[in-house]
């Protein structure tokens, strides 16, 4: 049988309350994965456990982020098209994601004895092996949602949403606060993700044994899935995978000074600890735009498809004004007092992190623009441009994070060498990205307000880096204060004007 969806009865009013519900979630996930980062360091006994979590999690991550995207997007789109048939497409995608989910599942287990040989760390075997368990049942609730989203039932899934981050945060907190270890941390996400996937199945069982419709030719779905699947995997690899470059370099290093390869691994997991304490702020700007992409891709497809450019060009001039300069309010402040970010956190021994955050953030703001311009092309029916300037990105943080940390020579040193490895990876998509913009759309940013951007972002880093941040209060100031800099330079030179506050209230 077919359950009415949230926007029947309640128009507009009812698809705009679930839209809210959703977005409340969205942020709710940011919060709570920021505060799960920001909890480890001090549950966990030392940056090296730490690092054995956290360089676990972004491998896995980069092929478990994908899988989800993908598969809700496809079920969200086929069972949109014919919401009679969602019992069948639903089976069929969970039938779908039993083979995919089991063989990555399978895959990652057997292979995380050579992983953890690749990586030079032995310790690395267990917890992949537990994380394999997070990409089975991920594959299945990622269709279960997607289930959830085609029928428009936005407030089922963001309450779902916002169960999963909080038995998430509850699961990892708590295992790492009872037993210190990494593997607890890890079994806690494990637990997590198949609860909420029991769940997800109880709440859709009147679909899931519904008797409507007919599944599709399986070909439709890898037609769809599979371009996702390419844009995906680079994406996350450009934004996770330097971590495994920083560790597996340091490695390398390690043995070929002679060292054992125990304190090999256990050195390179706490600089690993350091850089991923960094990179937990450098990313705050990046989650926080993010949102923004959702918005853009449907307004852009809708213009091209009827043939307006002037509002194709106007909406993406738009997008990228906003992102800049909401951006560099968030990073400029932070370039200029790194080291004062991460002692409002984190332990002093984090503070080896500081030089990472203030290159790191700069390559994020790239990188979140890049995300935009890529959103624009695939919303003009390029996704495998947008997809082949992602694997350059990826290829340039392989690169040259490897080659600027083996120049390092290890040590402290190797973290900022890392950084600026991955910034020049997104710098490098981002400029080639939006040289495609230009050409297709002719609109990118005006000169002026690059100009504008830039003398306040500097002013507003200044006024951070000279203002005492030796404290957290005195860094908590020294942000703000930064922060209003910024803004106010804006203000002077007619960048930021009374139509952007009026827009802002505009319903």
């Amino acid at each position: 049988m077919t359950q009415p969806d949230e926007s029947k009865g309640g128009g507009v009013a009812g698809a705009g309350r679930g839209a809210l519900a959703i977005l409340a979630a969205k942020i709710w996930f940011v919060l709570s994965s920021f505060a799960i980062q920001i909890a480890l360091p001090h549950l966990l006994p030392d940056a090296a456990e730490f690092g054995l979590y956290r360089g676990t999690m972004s491998l896995v991550s980069v092929v478990n982020n994908v899988m989800i995207v993908a598969t809700l997007q496809a079920v969200s789109k086929h069972v949109s098209e014919d919401e009679r048939s969602a019992p069948a497409l639903l089976r069929q995608a969970l039938r779908i994601q039993l083979v995919t989910g089991g063989l990555l599942a399978g895959v990652l287990f057997v292979a995380a004895s050579p992983l953890s040989r690749f990586f030079v760390d032995a310790e690395l075997e267990g917890p992949l092996r537990i994380a394999s368990a997070v990409l089975f049942f991920n594959a299945l609730y990622g269709a279960l949602v997607g289930a959830l989203n085609g029928r428009r039932r936005f407030r089922a899934q963001a309450g779902l949403d916002a169960t999963f981050s909080t038995l998430r945060t509850l699961a990892i907190v708590g295992g790492a606060a009872l037993f210190g270890s990494a593997y607890a941390a890890l079994g806690g996400w494990a637990a997590a993700v198949a609860a909420i996937t029991m769940i997800a199945l109880v709440l859709l069982r009147g679909v899931l044994f519904g008797a409507e419709g007919e599944p599709l030719p399986l070909r439709r779905w890898i037609h769809f899935m599979a371009p996702l699947w390419l844009y995906q995997v680079f994406l996350n690899g450009m934004l996770l995978l330097d971590v495994q470059v920083l560790k597996k370099a340091l490695g390398e290093l390690g043995l070929a000074q002679g060292l054992a390869e125990d304190v090999v691994a256990k050195a390179a997991s706490a600089q690993v600890g350091y850089y991923g304490a960094a990179q937990t702020f450098a990313l705050v700007p990046y989650q926080l735009i993010l949102a923004l992409t959702f918005i853009v891709f449907p307004m852009i497809s809708r213009a091209i498809a009827a043939g307006d450019a002037d509002a194709a060009r106007a909406t993406l001039r738009g997008a990228m004004r906003v992102s800049l300069l909401a951006l560099l309010a968030i990073a400029a402040p932070v370039v200029g007092a790194a080291d004062g970010v991460m002692r409002i956190a984190y332990r002093e021994e984090y503070l080896v992190g500081a030089p990472a955050l203030a290159i790191l953030i700069v390559g994020v703001v790239m990188f979140t623009l890049f995300v935009i311009c890529a959103t624009a092309l695939s919303g003009a029916g390029r996704p495998g441009l947008a997809a082949g300037i992602a694997a350059v990105g990826v290829a340039v943080v392989l690169v040259a994070g490897t080659l600027l940390v083996r120049a390092s020579g290890g040590g402290e040193a190797a973290i900022p060498a890392m950084a600026l490895g991955t910034s020049l990876g997104m710098g490098l998509a981002f400029a080639l990205a939006g040289v495609a913009v230009w050409f297709r759309f002719r609109a990118l940013f005006a000169p002026l307000t690059l100009l504008r951007a830039a003398l306040a972002a500097c002013l507003g880093a200044a006024t951070a880096h000279w203002l005492p941040h030796g404290t957290r209060f005195t860094a908590l100031a020294a942000l703000a204060a930064g922060f209003v800099v910024y803004v106010t330079v804006l203000v002077a030179t007619r960048e930021l004007r009374r139509a952007d506050l009026a827009a802002l209230r505009r319903p």
